[in-house]
C-alpha cells in the first residue's frame, strides 16, 4: 500500500511540474497573440493612413506631384543661395562697421585729448572711455557692441559740445 501511496505522490509531482510548463507555455503564448494582435492593429492603420494619401494623391496627377517637389526643391535650393550670399554680406559689412567704429573712435580720443591737454581729469576719463571702447571692439557681440558703443560715445560728444560753446564764450 506505502507503494502505491509514493507512486501516486510521485505521478501527482509530475503532474504537477508539467501543469507548471504547460502554464509558462500559455503566458508565453499569450504574449506572443497580444503582440502579434498590436502588430496587425499598427499595420491595419498603416494601411487605412496610406489609402487615405493614394485617395488625396489620385485626385492629382504624378506628374504634377513630381513638379511641384521639383519646383519646392529648386526654391529651396535658391533660398540657401541666398541665405549664404546674405550671411557672407551681413560679415563684410560688420567688419566695414568695425572698422570705421575705429577709425571714428581713435579721432575722436585724439580730438577730445587735443582739446584739453592741460586737464589730467578729463584725460584720465577719456583713457578709461577708450579703454572701455577698445574692451567693447573685442567683444564682437552686436548687440552689446552697438549699444555699449553709443553710450561711451554719445557721452563724450555731449560734454565736447558743451565744452566747445564755454569756450566760445570765453573768447567772446
Amino acid at each position: 500500500m506505502s507503494c502505491t501511496i509514493e507512486k501516486a505522490l510521485a505521478d501527482a509531482k509530475a503532474l504537477v511540474e508539467r501543469l507548471r510548463d504547460h502554464d509558462d507555455a500559455a503566458e508565453s503564448l499569450i504574449e506572443q497573440t497580444t503582440a502579434l494582435n498590436k502588430r496587425v492593429e499598427a499595420m491595419k492603420q498603416y494601411q487605412e493612413e496610406i489609402q487615405e494619401l493614394n485617395e488625396v494623391a489620385r485626385h492629382r496627377p504624378r506628374s504634377t506631384l513630381v513638379m511641384g517637389i521639383q519646383q519646392e526643391n529648386r526654391q529651396i535650393r535658391e533660398l540657401q543661395q541666398e541665405n549664404k550670399e546674405l550671411r557672407t554680406s551681413l560679415e563684410e559689412h560688420q567688419s566695414a562697421l568695425e572698422l570705421i567704429m575705429s577709425k571714428y573712435r581713435e579721432q575722436m580720443f585724439r580730438l577730445l585729448m587735443a582739446s584739453k591737454k592741460d586737464d589730467p581729469g578729463i584725460i584720465m576719463k577719456l583713457k578709461e572711455q577708450h579703454s572701455k571702447i577698445d574692451m567693447v571692439h573685442r567683444n564682437k557681440s552686436e548687440g552689446f557692441f552697438l549699444d555699449a558703443s553709443r553710450h561711451i560715445l554719445e557721452a563724450p560728444q555731449h560734454g565736447l559740445e558743451r565744452r566747445h560753446l564755454e569756450a566760445n564764450q570765453n573768447v567772446h
